[in-house]
């Protein structure tokens, strides 16, 4: 580790060391720092601006069930911050300067946002890939609900990626009991607001449905690429006509959008139509209902003809006992469903003249591995998701999809990470032209 790069030093509560590397996010109620333990093991560093953010967030997400698809809180408390050896420039430094913090460590999720993977690249996902992604993002807000947490910031921003690229929702510093009753004050973002919450002051409102407005225009962006309002008023030129239920004139709407947006990208695609299913119109009309109690739940989501038969496969497969969620740490896969092609990625990645002895590792360890128990963590393959092996994932995932092509769960896993990927890649090479540029 090379010492005199580190910003700081956190001593934890229990004696560890975390050497603060990098400033990778800022929020209304917290800084986030990349760190690492002695071991080199990576981590998401939260420091709390106040003890009552801190408070907030780490009460609520004690109470949510295991699962992996939330974001794992590993420890927190309070520390001691220590001075760096070469950088003081950011501002936790000289707020907090050498006094106690309040600090939560959570799993780190490096391969980021899925903001980036959308409007980084200016790119939609198919309806097929979207699906599985929404999937996703919907059953960490079931596990949130389920545990009396309304989220409160439902956002493509917090929704990340880890090194497997495995969706997980994060930041739960807006987030509410739902046994407190209604809410009284605006949170999240703006783009994802629900209409409710702009009369809150005198009404209040359930922060269960305005989660599941939320998750609306999550789905219109992945399926359209852009958002379907700026703001849930009746002076948005698109969501005037949703307030009014004429969603018939807010698809118009979209298509005077998609056809601009063509025109801005040099994109020849065909402008007449938006080129999407009736199904996924549906769901988005039915989650984004300006009356609340009028919404579709979770539980009707699911047996949504746009994502029924995925989440019927998911049920099934549950039951035959063929994916099999540890809910103590939240990594398993799957069962005999998708262990096999882990091992077969470790092989091929192996192939790679990159591929350091240590990932090689790897391929020894997967062998004697039973496909019936398979347990490993992500963190046994976080290395394997460096750029120079990305270039070689997609491959072995077009030459293993056939194999696959009885299996509709795994085939959908296959399409996906290749998808994901491979947008990898470019965001990668955009940021990194980014932080040339501003050099």
């Amino acid at each position: 580790m090379d010492h005199e790069n580190y910003l700081g030093i956190l001593l934890t509560k229990n004696g560890t060391q975390l050497y603060i590397t990098k400033h990778i996010g800022e929020g209304a109620s917290s800084f986030v720092y990349l760190a690492m333990d002695k071991y080199n093991k990576e981590y998401a560093l939260k420091l709390y601006k106040n003890f009552e953010s801190y408070c907030n967030e780490i009460n609520k997400i004690r109470k949510i069930l295991p699962s992996k698809y939330i974001v794992k809180l590993i420890s927190n408390g309070q520390g001691r911050l220590q001075r760096g050896y070469s950088c003081y420039s950011f501002k936790l430094f000289n707020y907090f300067d050498t006094g106690p913090v309040e600090y939560g460590l959570f799993e780190y999720l490096k391969n980021g946002e899925l903001q980036n993977y959308v409007f980084l690249l200016k790119k939609k996902f198919s309806e097929e890939i979207s699906r599985k992604i929404f999937f996703d993002i919907l059953m960490a807000v079931e596990v949130c609900h389920e545990s009396g947490i309304s989220h409160g910031d439902i956002k493509l921003q917090n929704i990340m990626l880890n090194s497997n690229f495995n969706l997980k929702l994060i930041d739960f510093g807006f987030s509410k009991n739902i046994k407190d009753g209604l809410i009284s004050e605006i949170t999240g973002s703006r783009f994802y607001n629900a209409p409710e919450m702009f009369s809150c002051a005198t009404k209040g409102y359930v922060g269960t449905l305005s989660d599941i407005f939320s998750l609306g225009v999550v789905l219109f962006v992945l399926v359209m690429g852009f958002y379907p309002f700026d703001k849930p008023n009746i002076t948005d030129i698109r969501y005037k006509f949703i307030s009014k239920k004429d969603f018939s004139g807010f698809w118009k709407k979209c298509e005077q959008k998609k056809i601009l947006t063509n025109n801005n990208n040099n994109n020849n695609s065909n402008n007449n139509s938006l080129g999407v299913s009736p199904e996924f119109k549906d769901l988005f009309e039915k989650m984004v209902c300006p009356k609340p109690d009028e919404r579709i739940s979770i539980s009707e989501i699911k047996k949504h003809p746009w994502i029924q038969e995925l989440t019927n496969y998911y049920a099934e497969n549950e039951i035959e006992g063929k994916i099999e969620i540890n809910k103590k740490n939240g990594n398993n896969l799957g069962k005999k469903n998708l262990s096999s092609p882990k091992k077969n990625k470790i092989k091929q990645l192996s192939h790679n003249p990159s591929f350091s002895k240590e990932e090689k590792k790897l391929e020894k360890k997967f062998e004697n591995i039973d496909d019936n128990k398979s347990n490993h963590s992500d963190d046994s393959n976080q290395k394997i998701s460096n750029k120079s092996n990305l270039m070689s994932f997609p491959h072995y995932l077009e030459e293993n999809k056939n194999n696959n092509s009885q299996n509709l769960l795994q085939e959908i896993e296959i399409k996906y990470l290749k998808e994901v990927a491979t947008r990898k890649i470019s965001i990668d090479k955009i940021l990194k032209e980014q932080e040339d540029d501003n050099d």
